[in-house]
This record gives C-alpha cells, structure tokens and sequence, in this order.
C-alpha cells in the first residue's frame, strides 16, 4: 500500500495535503470525530475542523451525528466509489492505482454505516444531491419546490439529455421548461404548509434523500436501505397520482369536498 502516491494522486485532483489524509483516515476508520481523525491522520488538530469544513461544504465527507460542540460530531467519508465517477473524467492514469489503494483502505463496514446518514447545512445538502445526480445511470423521481429545484435543474437537464428518465412533481410558482414527466403540485394553502421546504430524490433506485431546505438551517437525510427507497419512491408516485386526478377533475372534486377540500382535508 503506498500511502503517499495515493496522497499526491488525489491532490493532482484537488484535494489539498490535509484533505487527503483526513479523508483517507475516514475511509479506514469511520464514523470518527476530529480528535479521533488527528489521531489517526496525523494532520494537527486545529486544522483537522478547519479541514472537515472544507471537505464537508464540498460534500466528501458527511456529518454521522451531530451536537453544539464540533468535537462531539462524528464524520463518515463519500464512498470511495462515488468519489471516482465523480473525478473518473481527471483521473487518467491515476483511476487504477487510486482504485487499488482506496479499496484497500477502505473498511468493511463502509456499507453498513451508509444506511442512514445525516448532512447538515442547505449548501451541504445541495452538494450531494448535484453529486448524485451526476451520478445517476438510469432513472430519478423528485418531488420538490420551484425554487429548490431551479438549483439543481442544470444537472437535472443534462441527466435528462443523457437518457435519465426523470419523473417530478413540483411545488410553487414553476417557471422552468422542465422537459421531462413533470405534475405541478396543486396550490392549497394546507398542503403548501405540510409540504413547506420538502424536497425528496430517489436516483436509481439505490439512494434516496430527504431534504429539509430551509436556508438558514437546512438538512437532509441520506440512506441506501431498501425500505426508505420503496417507501419515497412510493410517496412521489401517490403525490403524482393524486395531482393528476386532481387537474383532470377538479370541478367534480371541489363539488363533493368543498372549497380547497377542506371537508377531505379534516377526516385527516
């Protein structure tokens, strides 16, 4: 294992000297808090927070557990994997050697401790989300608010151009030229208030995100377990389900429920 033409293969893409060996000391021992990852990357413990930030605000690593004080937050690292279909395109001849190396870095129980994670942060959350849909290989459902969306939309649009097949349902005044399957939300003013800074992603069926977006304290909540895909896929379907019957007969529905539904709206 060569610690060190690993170390310089990620800096020739991007990472600095201390992101490389925090991030290496997360892949080998996660999750970790910053006094652990001092210890085991030897980078100074000051610079270890001022490290986790940046690597944090890039969405390369992402916050486990979280409290007031920043040595009582644990980290977990972007899968390695992730990592290199992101950078494959600047890798070259680095791709092989980085492959090896992080593999054999990488602990086994990785994929166990990926199952439910946190990220703190609107910027954060807005990262991994660009990331994975970067990522995606064949299909996205998103449900979400126009003004969310417009962030993502540019890498949503090249998705789409690529062949992604992508399904939306999309709250608030929408002003983009979504060419995808897209339902606008119906505009209630309960149903704005439930939903208010809801947006949720499924990419590929293999990830789903649950995403508070809230500017000042924006979060979100990442898992890959089986259960949380099925049952977020399945609430995006329901919502364009229940929209579309809602647009293609909404004069029967307000007759027999009253104005904005409210006499549907109160058996709930």
């Amino acid at each position: 294992m060569n610690i060190e033409k690993t170390i310089d293969s990620l800096k020739a893409n991007g990472f600095t000297e201390y992101e490389s060996k925090v991030y290496l000391s997360l892949l080998k021992h996660n999750p970790a808090n910053g006094n652990m990852i001092a210890l085991s990357s030897g980078v100074p413990g000051p610079k270890v927070y001022e490290t986790l930030r940046k690597l944090h605000a890039k969405g390369y690593v992402y916050l486990f557990s979280g409290g007031d004080r920043s040595n009582s937050k644990s980290y977990i690292p972007m899968p390695y994997q992730d990592l290199l279909k992101l950078f494959e395109d600047s890798f070259n001849e680095n791709l092989d050697l980085l492959n090896k190396e992080l593999k054999n870095i990488s602990t086994s129980n990785s994929k166990r401790e990926m199952e439910l994670f946190h990220i703190d942060g609107y910027d954060a959350s807005m990262n991994l989300i660009t990331n994975e849909i970067a990522l995606s290989s064949s299909e996205i459902y998103l449900s979400g608010w126009s003004v969310d969306v417009a962030k993502i939309f540019k890498p949503l649009r090249k998705a789409h151009k690529d062949g992604i097949k992508i399904k939306s349902v999309i709250f608030g005044d929408n002003t983009l030229d979504i060419p995808w399957i897209n339902i606008s939300h119906y505009v209630v003013d309960i149903f704005n208030q439930r939903h208010k800074n809801e947006m949720n992603i499924v990419i590929d069926q293999k990830k789903a995100i649950i995403f508070n977006s809230s500017t000042d304290e924006g979060y979100s909540v990442v898992s890959d377990h089986q259960a949380m895909i099925n049952t977020t896929t399945n609430y995006i379907r329901h919502d364009m389900y229940v929209n579309m019957i809602i647009h293609n007969f909404e004069e029967q529905l307000l007759e027999k429920y009253g104005e904005e539904f409210n006499r549907l709206i109160k058996m709930f």
